[in-house]
């Protein structure tokens, strides 16, 4: 799986792209993750409910979700956090739940 965040010199412009095509996630991020988007709440797993769940997280755990993103994409910066998208964190969001509950399925499935 490929994800992408653009960091822009401005409204236009992009200045730089991080990839990651594959993560590796501190149990303690996610564990914080987890408790700021507030996964116990998901009903449905779609990506409406999941980005619902983003937006409220982004806006009352700013340091776990930067925390998560710099996980995610090495080098990252705050200062290049500052100049990303929010619609683009979201979707890095949405793709990193789903990753990881696909990552924890196998996981489970592979010592049953």
């Amino acid at each position: 799986m490929e994800i992408k965040l653009n960091v822009y010199k401005n409204k236009h412009e992009i200045e730089k792209t991080y990839v990651a095509d594959t993560f590796r996630l501190w149990f303690g991020t996610i564990e914080d993750f987890a408790q700021a988007i507030n996964l116990d709440g998901m009903k449905t797993g779609s990506d409406e409910e999941i980005i619902g769940l983003a937006l409220k997280a982004i806006s009352g755990s700013m340091e776990t979700i930067k925390d998560l993103l710099k996980d995610v994409f090495d080098g990252l910066t705050d200062d290049e956090l500052k100049k990303t998208d929010v619609s683009e964190i979201v979707s890095v969001i949405v793709e990193i739940v789903k990753y990881t509950f696909t990552t924890l399925g196998k996981g489970v499935s592979r010592k049953n």
